[in-house]
């Protein structure tokens, strides 16, 4: 009997084993009704496109917790979630940004006015907000500042702090690089570094959109020393841009879309109001 045992055991092992991997494929094969096709869906990833942003408190900032947030990041957020895409998010400086949508390597930002420049690279989305820069000065020296104008501020021998790459419109960007003025203009990296300037003496005033410079004038304390001064830009659309590298204009069609949802049923009215109150 052992040795009988044994003979059927060696040829159950031997019958297994000599099965080929196809063999031992069919014998696990999906369940009735569960094709190919629908296991590839299954484990395909969902449409996911990188938002680049930069510290621009409210509209764009990183939370403590290491999460991105802000009024763009949520317009961004429900927008893709229209199209079922998903949001990854990567922080840089604004010149990175810019540098990165050249070549590709993020999809898109946020909060970007259209250029001739930049549609040689870039793909814009249909306006979907107002931003408004003014100019901010020291309050203790605000008797000094009695100009109407840009102009006028820099021919009374003033500077003025702005940040690289940022576009401000057709008359400032004549002042900055095409005037006597030229070289009263100092560009800083971040924004944060023109309030350390105006500070510090460096420049006597900096161009900010009204609701980022708002947050960091509260964020650090120093409401008793910087005001927002009557000279002002023209408020300006500014737009979704998207890197020609990476985003084909089918998916920019998409997004317009949904942006034209989030337009109708207020959704970007009410975030803008909730951090209005900056």
């Amino acid at each position: 009997m052992r040795w009988l045992s044994g003979m059927l055991l060696a040829l159950a092992v031997t019958m297994f084993t000599a099965c080929s991997p196809a063999e031992r494929e069919e014998i696990q094969a999906p369940e009735r009704g569960v094709t190919q096709a629908s296991l590839e869906r299954e484990t395909t990833p969902p449409c996911q496109l990188t938002l680049g942003f930069e510290s621009w408190e409210p509209y764009q900032y990183l939370s403590a917790g290491g999460e991105a947030g802000g009024v763009d990041i949520e317009i961004a957020k429900r927008a893709l979630s229209h199209m079922n895409c998903t949001l990854r998010a990567q922080q840089g400086s604004w010149m990175e940004l810019i540098e990165w949508i050249q070549n590709g390597d993020i999809d898109f930002v946020m909060g970007a006015s259209r250029t001739e420049a930049r549609d040689e690279y870039a793909l814009f989305s249909v306006p979907y907000r107002d931003e408004q820069f003014s100019l901010f000065v020291r309050g203790d020296r605000m008797s000094r500042y009695d100009q109407d104008s840009v102009e006028e501020f820099l021919a009374a021998g003033f500077r003025v702090g702005t940040v690289n790459e940022y576009y401000y419109g057709e008359e400032l960007q004549n002042l900055m690089y095409e005037s006597e003025y030229t070289t009263q203009f100092v560009g800083a990296m971040l924004n944060e570094l023109n309030v350390a300037r105006l500070l510090d003496g460096e420049i006597d005033g900096f161009l900010e959109d009204n609701l980022v410079a708002a947050s960091m004038i509260r964020r650090r304390g120093l409401g008793a020393f910087i005001d927002r001064h009557e000279i002002s830009l023209p408020a300006t659309e500014v737009y979704v841009m998207f890197s020609k590298e990476s985003v084909d204009e089918s998916q920019v069609e998409e997004f317009n879309d949904a942006l034209q949802v989030l337009l109708d049923e207020g959704f970007i009215d009410h975030v803008m109001s909730r951090y209005s109150v900056y």
